[in-house]
């Protein structure tokens, strides 16, 4: 009895951790992409929503849990985000 309600405990507490992986992975998609789309679309972003947006963007690449089509859509937006980056900086001098 003891030994089957440990192994319940177990399981809740592993599908929970990847319940709360899986969560974190989609706002770091969401805070990469969303960003990166406004850019594509013509719309503006701010400096501060630019650097976090980069950031998760470079946390998604090292992930290896993450579908081709969701890579792809990761790395066009770190393209766009750099991109967006070294225009501001050079604007800057």
């Amino acid at each position: 009895m003891i030994i089957r309600l440990k192994r319940r405990l177990a399981l809740a507490l592993l599908l929970s951790s990847l319940a709360i992986d899986g969560a974190v992975a989609g706002s770091n998609v969401s805070r990469c992409l969303d960003p990166a789309t406004t850019l594509d679309a013509g719309g503006d972003v701010s400096d501060k929503e630019l650097t976090a947006a980069r950031q998760a963007c470079a946390h998604l690449r090292q992930q290896s849990g993450l579908d081709a089509g969701t890579r792809l859509r990761v790395d066009h937006a770190a393209s766009t985000l750099g991109d967006e980056q070294q225009h501001r900086q050079a604007s800057h001098h």
